[in-house]
């Protein structure tokens, strides 16, 4: 299973050209690292108050290198830090390509003349018949356009690629405003609980200023 950070990494591919599409090309290293924290926070590893980040857990994540670094970075600090310290801290500029780095180990993707250009990858084992970013875009679709109840994971990712500029390459031109406004409502949704919806703006609002 990817990560939130390998996610939200294929949302911002472009097909053609092999790379991040050149509209976040400056900026998604701080979406990435945003996605760190989220997925720390959703496996219970760090908590967000007062837009600081505070460490419950330390245990290593097993399976994911990435998370570990990030995780192994915040559990060294002598006291809770800002959101926007650490988006800064994680969001270094060579976090892109390694995270396409990760990818291409894991058989999602293939670097074919610099260029990264995604592998079939079914939902499940015996299916080869698109790539992992088509399942990822499906899931957020299912998410916003169905009546079915949203995963949190997915209600993340959508938090994260509304703050990355990235819906626009999940949504067409005339879902878009409409999508827009489902995600803002899923995050702020009373089942989703105040606690997770609060770290999701506090991370967006972060991301948002290191960006800047």
């Amino acid at each position: 299973m990817l990560n939130l950070a390998e996610e939200l990494f294929l949302l911002a591919l472009d097909d053609d050209e092999g790379w991040v599409v050149e509209s976040v090309l400056d900026t998604l290293r701080y979406g990435l690292a945003a996605a760190l924290l989220a997925d720390l926070a959703l496996r219970g590893k760090i908590v967000i108050t007062d837009r600081r980040v505070k460490l419950l857990d330390a245990a290593p994540v097993e399976g994911d290198e990435l998370l570990d670094w990030a995780l192994e970075r915040i559990a060294a600090a002598d006291k809770p830090l800002k959101v926007k310290h650490w988006i800064n801290a994680l969001g270094f500029r060579k976090l892109p390509k390694q995270i396409a780095g990760r990818l291409v180990a894991g058989g999602v993707m293939k670097e074919d003349d610099r260029r990264y250009v995604e592998m079939p990858r079914g939902a499940e084992p015996s299916q080869t018949t698109a790539t992992a970013k088509y399942w990822v875009k499906q899931g957020l679709r299912s998410a916003v356009l169905t009546s079915a109840k949203a995963e949190r994971r997915s209600i993340v990712l959508l938090s994260l690629a509304r703050g990355c500029g990235l819906l626009n390459l999940v949504f067409t031109r005339d879902e878009r405003k409409a999508a827009s406004k489902r995600v803002q409502e899923l995050v702020r949704d009373e089942d989703f609980g105040e606690a997770v919806a609060q770290t999701l703006r506090d991370i967006e609002a972060a991301t948002a200023a290191a960006s800047e």
